[in-house]
């Protein structure tokens, strides 16, 4: 009764949204959202004003399908994926965000382990146990841990942290590996058998959902440019967030302007380049795409760059910003946070690599390869050593080896004829 009577308001909030979208008068094509995807929340008054998506809903379907295969696995005797966080700061954020992975694990069925730690320095040895435990299925570090402190190798602590956790166990996809393939637009581990895809940072893949739910992505384009012809403007350039985001969207296709404190460049097919006289407004302005991660409760975007049937997320802990006047806009959509939907991200992230490398139909599949591996290897070798009844027949039957042993002889003799004389 309950998801019937939600349907029914999710139909009529559609329809409303749709009412409201076609008031709208703009040069740009309204985007319809989704009706039986997200959950609308008309705000801004009456007439043609903008929309707030509640992203719970957007997270629901991922969130029901890592339950169905939890489910699958329980029917098979199999337990549950195992993710274990690593803790080592008071931040607020950090610590609201693994209360709310544990919770949102439990719910669905996988398990959850807080490990805290009270010395920072002490997180890579509790890194490393949990990359070479087999039970541990994934890893997630709660960040920040050293901030901006740099490490021996170069680059700050926090980012050697990153690229120490297992490609096998990284459910937030920061690791070498996987950065290195999106950079690439690499999608898989495996090529050419393209079995095992490749794990995306979940706060960057959790906005590419929500505007695919918000029908941002043309799916009736080929892969790759569902995003064509689309102009978007990311207000961050971390390397959590900003920057992965970037280049997935310029992936699909789109043209992304990054726009950080004192640059701002342009991410276009597969290319990154500096851009010279364009500021952050008059990215804003030309965008169909808006997304704002700035880390400073002061920081508001003015409203009035926001045009018209714009998609506005904000990926930030604080609000960035006037939500009251941004959903005056006519058309426009704004998803104010992004948390249940990274959560959902993260799980999948879980279930996926549980399915690449730790489920045991894997790794019995990887033992038998390894085997086959080692037997390709070790034919060679087995070829060169005698068989059994070459070493048991007569060596005189070799005319090589009479030939050999009796030059071998001659010589012996010349040298012994010499010593004696």
């Amino acid at each position: 009764i309950e998801n019937i009577l939600v349907g029914i308001s999710y139909q009529k909030q559609g329809e409303l949204l749709t009412t409201r979208r076609e008031q709208a008068t703009s040069t740009k094509t309204p985007k319809p959202m989704a009706e039986d995807q997200a959950k609308k929340t008309a705000d801004g008054g009456g007439g043609g004003g903008g929309v707030k998506v509640d992203a719970t809903s957007i997270a629901a379907p991922f969130r029901e399908e890592v339950r169905a295969k939890v489910a699958e696995l329980k029917r098979a005797g199999i337990e549950p994926p195992l993710l274990v966080g690593l803790l080592a700061n008071k931040d607020p954020a950090a610590r609201k965000y693994a209360e709310w992975t544990g919770r949102a694990c439990r719910a669905d069925g996988l398990r959850y382990e807080l490990r805290l730690i009270d010395d920072p320095i002490d997180v890579e040895a509790s890194l490393n146990a949990a990359n070479d435990d087999p039970n541990v299925h994934g890893v997630i570090v709660y960040y920040p841990i050293f901030g901006q402190e740099e490490s021996f190798s170069g680059a700050s602590q926090d980012d050697y942290l990153r690229d120490t956790v297992s490609h096998r166990c990284d459910v937030e996809g920061l690791c070498h590996t996987y950065r290195t393939n999106l950079y690439r637009n690499v999608r898989y581990l495996d090529y050419p058998t393209n079995s095992k895809k490749c794990v995306l940072p979940c706060t960057a893949l959790s906005v590419v959902k929500i505007l695919e739910t918000c029908n941002c992505y043309d799916k009736s384009k080929p892969p790759k440019r569902h995003m064509e012809g689309q102009t978007v403007t990311v207000i961050n350039r971390s390397e959590i967030v900003g920057r992965p985001l970037a280049a997935m969207l310029s992936n699909d296709g789109a043209d992304v302007y990054s726009v950080d404190i004192n640059s701002i460049y342009l991410f276009r097919g597969g290319r990154l380049s500096k851009v010279e006289g364009e500021t952050p407004e008059s990215c804003v302005r030309k965008s169909s795409v808006v997304v704002t991660g700035v880390p400073t409760k002061s920081y508001r975007l003015p409203t009035e760059w926001i045009q018209p049937n714009t998609t506005v997320v904000n990926v930030a802990s604080f609000k960035n910003v006037d939500e009251e006047s941004l959903l005056k806009v006519p058309g426009v959509t704004y998803v104010p946070m992004v948390g249940k939907v990274t959560v959902a991200m993260l799980e999948r992230n879980l279930v996926r690599l549980y399915e690449n490398f730790h489920h045991p139909d894997v790794r019995l599949r990887a033992i038998e390869d390894e085997q086959r591996r080692m037997g390709t290897l070790m034919a060679p070798v087995a070829a060169s050593v005698p068989s059994e009844a070459a070493t048991t027949a007569p060596w005189y039957g070799s005319p090589i080896q009479i030939y050999t042993a009796a030059v071998t002889t001659a010589l012996l003799a010349v040298l012994l004829t010499r010593g004696v004389k």
